[in-house]
């Protein structure tokens, strides 16, 4: 993926997918989140909508690369802890903790 991910943005995601999971047998999928700069939170709860829908099909979906602003939003969403998600070093995050989340002052 490259671009916005945003609500204008969702509806050529979903499609996409939906084209994907159409075409190739059920499996694991994985969508690269590297050259997505921006993403709202239409588009990580389209994120969502993906996970479930390739589990629906019978696979399983891995974010990977997601760029830092990305992640950011992810995390501070809680969605870190709902996706699987693979950083540019190929080794899933670790799953949070509440003692792992800095806490406000």
């Amino acid at each position: 993926m490259s671009g916005d991910l945003d609500v204008s943005g969702v509806p050529e995601f979903r499609a996409c997918l939906r084209q994907t999971l159409g075409t190739y047998r059920p499996g694991p999928v994985e969508v690269d989140l590297a050259g997505v700069g921006f993403l709202d939170c239409a588009g990580a709860r389209s994120l969502l909508w993906a996970d479930a829908c390739v589990r629906e099909w019978g696979g399983g979906v891995t974010f990977v690369r997601p760029t830092r602003l990305v992640l950011r939003l992810l995390r501070l969403l809680g969605f870190d802890a709902m996706l699987s998600i693979r950083t540019a070093s190929h080794r899933p995050l670790p799953q949070p903790t509440a003692e792992a989340r800095p806490r406000p002052n």
